[in-house]
């Protein structure tokens, strides 16, 4: 049985989606993943030997403002599921939804092995987990632990603040006539439609691969060229160009040896 948590998110949603189209059995917490007994309870009652861990606050913005809940969320969370799997009698495989913030900004395409400085408080909840659960699993062989680094993805079901849904947003209710104005435009990411990263979370969980791994498109795009891909006309942007300039692209050679593509 595949144990979901974080189910009402972006991924969670497509993923139960997918998982039930093709007729995998799944069970979905709906409880506080800040409540160490209900996460226990969750995974006894369903007999879970896999969890697929998306339970976060993920919007940068607004770990920013709660940094006091994310922490709770996004650490806390991930102890409470530790705590419980080693209550459990069992073995357990984990994917670990993790991001491409905890690494350091760099213009050549990351690998997995390059080096970890996160760009932001979200990167460094998410690495703090990182490090929790490998620290947990090499002292507890009976976790078999994937840490999927999830680049930059978009999806129609999104919502504002994150990037995607807040240029519709834009579009919808600003006068396009006038300058654009856009933050981060000569940043570069590495964008992928959600439901592909979904398809590749659930081929690594089916292969029960253990290890970290970029999931992404391994392809770079400026934000403004992104931008500009969506728009429904043509923009004149207004932009700072003394604004910092960062890199989050993915090497996804690892990705492609594992699902055996030849992207």
């Amino acid at each position: 049985m595949i144990g979901i948590t974080g189910a009402k998110g972006v991924l969670g949603r497509i993923i139960c989606q997918k998982l039930e189209s093709q007729i995998i059995d799944f069970s979905i917490f709906n409880g506080d993943i800040r409540n160490e007994n209900a996460v226990l309870e969750w995974l006894k009652s369903d007999k879970i030997t896999y969890v697929i861990h998306l339970a976060s606050k993920v919007a940068v913005s607004d770990v920013e403002n709660n940094i006091s809940e994310a922490y709770e969320v996004n650490v806390s969370g991930t102890i409470n599921l530790i705590k419980a799997i080693g209550k459990l009698n069992h073995p357990i495989g984990v994917f670990y939804a993790s991001t491409s913030h905890v690494y350091e900004s760099s213009s050549l395409p990351l690998k997995e092995s390059d080096l970890i400085n996160p760009i932001n408080s979200y990167g460094l909840t998410k690495r703090i987990s990182e490090l929790l659960l490998l620290d947990y699993s090499t002292k507890n062989k009976t976790l078999n632990l994937c840490i999927g680094r999830i680049f930059s993805f978009y999806h129609e079901s999104q919502n504002p603040p994150f990037l995607y849904p807040n240029l519709l947003n834009r579009f919808r209710t600003e006068d396009l006539s006038k300058p654009f104005k856009l933050y981060g435009a000569n940043s570069t990411r590495d964008f992928l439609n959600a439901e592909v990263v979904c398809d590749h979370i659930i081929s690594l969980v089916k292969l029960n691969y253990k290890g970290i791994v970029n999931i992404a498109s391994g392809k770079s795009t400026k934000i403004i060229d992104f931008v500009k891909s969506i728009s429904p006309e043509e923009l004149t942007f207004d932009f700072d160009q003394s604004e910092v300039v960062n890199h989050l692209n993915a090497d996804i050679s690892l990705l492609n040896k594992i699902l055996n593509t030849n992207e």
